[in-house]
């Protein structure tokens, strides 16, 4: 069975007058255990494809399937539960706690799920050993470079054991040798973890590292 099917999505926006067609007819099937980048220009729909992949937005018409079970929108309640449970976020700009370190910002995933207080500590120091990042446990964001805290950042994404990270442009702010080692862990996380990957960039040589790559132009998939 799949990890995810798109059948005929499309996200339309009304501008004054006018719709705006942002998605047109997405259908997507993508398999458990790949790693996919979904490359295109800016303004070609793939942020918003994001969004809608992940539930940060709902479609204006289509079907979403996860593992077989078909997405309703009508209970935000189990949106939240099912992103919290089942996807795991990396963006470009990190969005670690300033106030909290490496350690915390990690856990934050299972604080959500009320799991105890022990057991996240245990559990984000593991995530943090995997990531290579154990010795900043106790730094703060801001003690950290940028490589290190994308670094936290897919520990994160990874401490709730998600069946897909979603990676939104994540070397868009680093230099291209620490690009690639953010690269090089999501390529190490899918062999070994077992982990679906989607990675949106507009980077052809990230896309290209990849298993399988989709281009959006234009609201449309060009695979």
């Amino acid at each position: 069975m799949p990890l995810l099917v798109f059948e005929d999505i499309w996200k339309s926006y009304q501008v004054g007058p006018t719709v705006l067609d942002v998605l047109k007819g997405i259908s997507i099937t993508v398999e458990k255990g790949e790693l996919l980048a979904i490359v295109g220009p800016s303004g070609c729909g793939k942020s918003t494809l994001m969004n809608i992949i992940g539930l940060l937005d709902k479609p204006s018409s289509g079907s979403y399937h996860i593992e077989g079970e078909k997405i309703g929108y009508d209970d935000d309640r189990i949106l939240s539960s099912i992103r919290n449970k089942n996807i795991g976020f990396v963006f470009q700009q990190y969005y670690l706690l300033p106030r909290l370190n490496a350690l915390d910002n990690v856990g934050l995933p299972l604080a959500y799920r009320n799991v105890p207080k022990t057991e996240i500590a245990d559990r984000s120091m593991e995530y943090l050993k995997r990531v290579e990042m154990q010795d900043r446990a106790y730094h703060k964001p801001d003690e950290m470079s940028g490589g290190q805290q994308q670094r936290v950042a897919i520990a994160r994404a990874l401490v709730g054991k998600p069946t897909l990270i979603l990676a939104d442009e994540p070397t868009g702010a680093l230099d291209s040798s620490t690009g690639q080692d953010i690269m090089n862990l999501f390529t190490k996380i899918n062999e070994e973890e077992g982990v679906t990957v989607i990675i949106i960039t507009h980077d052809l040589k990230i896309a290209a590292q990849c298993r399988r790559s989709l281009k959006m132009i234009d609201g449309r998939i060009c695979e």
